[in-house]
């Protein structure tokens, strides 16, 4: 079996490197042929995998975040012709959580996973400007994650260095006006997320019914976006309890449109994404991922 693995070498605080050539001896020592590239800046996972034959490789291996896997899918504009599986070492990893994959686990247990994985195939979402495999927020997380994305690179990892952004935007904040178009239906709101993982942020459960292969995409509304507001829905949605809050609607479609009469930051899989308005339709069984096998 031949096995490309595709490596974000500034994920994981420096461990990545090793990581990678650990994986590439432990399927080597299985049997396939492996190979690997290691990204130089962002954009440089997809025009790699732009690049890429259709024969050059079996499995493809995204050893990084869920950048690094938007990247990876927004390489070519159809699907990909490879069952990919993921190594996590970014900050949220939300993909590989709703896949189970192992958040930790060392060479020989993710070459098993590369070898062996059991093949599920997942929706994406098609957006405006790009497909998306998790998530697209737009308000206060997008302008959560534009802070972050200027902190200068080194210093803390992980969810350290979202504090002082998260601190910085919450201060300084003004909740735009939003409305959501879910398959026809119109919500107003401060701020909308728009899912296709069960996971959010890494910690928390917006809408319990978001699955990515349940051939629809969730779509939550806070309709009052203060600062309060939002500390209650995240408190809410850390509890799992964000169902029942009052001022947020959660519904379900296949299309949602997100308008706003002032452009407002939009984010996508965690980069900033540019701004309102934006569009995401649901593009049905479009990747195959490679997740632990049940009972295994």
């Amino acid at each position: 079996m031949r096995v490309h693995v595709i490596a974000n070498p500034t994920a994981g605080r420096g461990r990545t490197p090793r990581l990678v050539a650990a994986l590439v001896d432990a399927l080597r020592a299985q049997g396939a042929t492996a190979t690997s590239y290691a990204t130089t800046g962002p954009g440089d996972a997809a025009a790699h995998v732009a690049g890429l034959p259709d024969d050059a490789a079996d499995r493809l291996v995204v050893v990084g975040g869920d950048g690094t896997l938007h990247e990876a899918v927004n390489g070519r504009a159809g699907p990909l012709p490879w069952p990919v599986a993921i190594v996590p070492v970014g900050t949220a990893n939300l993909v590989a959580r709703d896949a189970g994959t192992p958040l930790g686990g060392d060479a020989a247990s993710h070459a098993d996973l590369v070898l062996r994985g059991e093949p599920w195939t997942v929706d994406l979402l098609a957006t405006d400007r790009g497909r998306t495999l998790a998530v697209a927020g737009a308000g206060l997380d997008a302008e959560v994650v534009a802070a972050v994305a200027r902190v200068r690179r080194g210093g803390l990892g992980g969810y350290a260095r979202w504090l002082a952004p998260i601190a910085r935007t919450f201060s300084d904040y003004r909740p735009p006006r939003l409305v959501a178009v879910v398959d026809g239906r119109a919500v107003e709101g401060g701020a909308v997320i728009v899912q296709n993982t069960r996971c959010y942020g890494g910690l928390f459960t917006l809408s319990p019914t978001a699955r990515m292969d349940d051939g629809r995409l969730d779509v939550v509304v806070l309709r009052e976006a203060r600062r309060r507001d939002c500390f209650r829905m995240l408190l809410s949605a850390y509890a799992g309890r964000l169902a029942g809050d009052r001022g947020v609607s959660l519904l379900v479609g296949t299309s949602v449109e997100v308008r706003a009469p002032r452009p407002a930051a939009v984010q996508m899989d965690g980069d900033p994404a540019g701004t309102t308005d934006f569009s995401a339709r649901l593009l049905p069984r479009a990747l195959t991922l490679l997740r632990p096998r049940r009972g295994g």
